[in-house]
């Protein structure tokens, strides 16, 4: 007795090479990969301590996501992002985002101790949904810190709904980059 088996369920060479060459026309399309990574900066001058601000810095270019992870965990490794032109402008890093070149989230990473903690990709659309109302309640809870004079509590709340906005992977890179923090994970 023999099961039928769809005409489908096998692909000959010239389907694989099809599908492979159509594969890589669509992530061509998505290269390069921007790192970039949010920091809290302040002055090396006393009389500006209590002067802090968030500020942006770009990390690079990558051509493949692994380079992108390995420039943003050498920047960060030190503690500090070089400032450019203000030497005593002091750059902490906070967060790190990897983008593609349509401006989709291929990966993002809170910054503890100088290194990176990869935040893990929603598997799918629903637990993406659940991320964004979940972060959405964190955020109103941050004004509401805000709004009763606890910068503290807020700053806290802010970030910890900037790490579940980071696990909102653009669903093109969604395995690519769980794969990637798994690996991350295992080193």
């Amino acid at each position: 007795m023999t099961a039928p088996i769809s005409q489908t369920a096998f692909r000959g060479p010239g389907g694989n090479l099809v599908g492979g060459v159509l594969a890589r026309l669509r992530l061509a399309g998505r290269l390069p990969l921007r790192a970039s990574c949010r920091c809290l900066a302040h002055w090396d001058d006393p009389a500006l301590g209590q002067l802090h601000f968030e500020r942006e810095v770009d990390l690079g270019t990558c051509g493949d996501l692994a380079a992108a992870m390995t420039v943003a965990r050498k920047a960060v490794a030190s503690g500090h992002v070089d400032a450019g032109r203000d030497p005593a402008l002091r750059l902490v890093p906070q967060f790190v985002t990897i983008l593609d070149a349509e401006h989709g989230l291929v990966l993002a990473g809170e910054v503890q101790a100088g290194q990176i903690h990869w935040c893990a990709p929603v598997n799918s659309d629903a637990e993406a949904r659940r991320v964004v109302s979940e972060a959405c309640g964190l955020r109103a809870m941050a004004r509401a810190a805000t709004d009763d004079g606890d910068p503290a509590s807020s700053a806290a709340l802010l970030t910890r709904a900037r790490a579940l906005e980071g696990r909102l992977v653009d669903p093109f890179w969604r395995d690519l980059a769980a794969a990637a923090v798994d690996h991350a994970l295992a080193a």
